[in-house]
């Protein structure tokens, strides 16, 4: 018996959407999507490699999907929602950094509005995390199509964990510049991509696996007087390691203020 099929309009067809149409497709999830007319020669792409529909209007949209997907550009997208007539029936999932669950609740009138955050690249390959507040079944199981799910117990739960949103992008560029060091010393470029992300895949994996903490997996590789050791020192001592901490903090406090 065949899982009957749910339509999901997507306000935005950006990267984001481009990611999680791919990882909902190569995961045969029961969903079928409308696009809006924004960006529309991605949205055409999209439409001709996936057999997508394109709204005649943001309104259109609203108006013929009761799920409601939105990632569009934080810079305006109060102004857009707030000229738009959302029906009762809309349920909305926003996956726009920075938007509170307040504003959009004031700029749609919408009582169903739920907040996402999720990497999107890594979606696209259905290995991705994503976070939901508040909890929804629906929003749920299209979602889990695309990675875990971490449902968030209150708004501010859910503000903090979004920075995790800033700090994977930010990940790849800590990937390159580790990996560029080797190669400024002489590795090859492939060699040294390799190296240093076998050897953070091989540690996530093991830390994901062990029923240690982190802090206790770290007493038993940073050996006293060791390389480890050293390395960490020399950060701490230029605070490269608690400017992540101060960063994350201005994150949280941007995402926050936008009331």
């Amino acid at each position: 018996m065949s899982q009957v099929r749910k339509k999901i309009g997507i306000l935005g067809t950006g990267q984001l959407a481009e990611f999680i149409i791919i990882g909902i497709n190569k995961a045969s999830a029961p969903f079928d999507f409308m696009l809006s007319p924004r960006s529309y020669e991605r949205g055409l792409k999209l439409k001709n490699k996936f057999n997508l529909e394109i709204a005649q209007s943001n309104q259109d949209l609203l108006d013929r999907c009761d799920l409601v997907f939105i990632c569009l550009p934080s810079n305006n997208s109060l102004s857009i929602l707030s000229d738009l007539d959302f029906r009762k029936e809309n349920s909305i999932l926003s996956a726009m950094a920075g938007i509170t669950r307040e504003a959009i609740c004031r700029s749609t009138n919408c009582k169903a509005v739920h907040t996402s955050m999720m990497p999107g690249y890594a979606n696209a390959s259905n290995k991705g995390p994503s976070l939901l507040f508040p909890k929804n079944p629906e929003w749920h199981e299209f979602l889990s199509f695309l990675g875990p799910v971490f449902d968030c117990k209150t708004e501010k739960e859910f503000n903090v964990a979004a920075v995790i949103g800033a700090v994977s992008g930010a990940s790849f560029v800590l990937f390159e510049t580790l990996s560029k060091w080797f190669i400024d010393n002489n590795l090859s470029s492939q060699f040294s991509q390799n190296l240093l992300l076998e050897t953070l895949k091989g540690n996530i994996e093991i830390a994901l696996e062990s029923d240690e903490t982190l802090s206790e997996i770290i007493s038993k590789v940073a050996t006293p007087g060791g390389i480890t050791e050293s390395l960490v020192n020399q950060l701490n001592q230029k605070e490269a390691l608690s400017s992540w901490s101060m960063s994350m903090d201005n994150i949280l406090a941007s995402n926050t203020s936008k009331k």
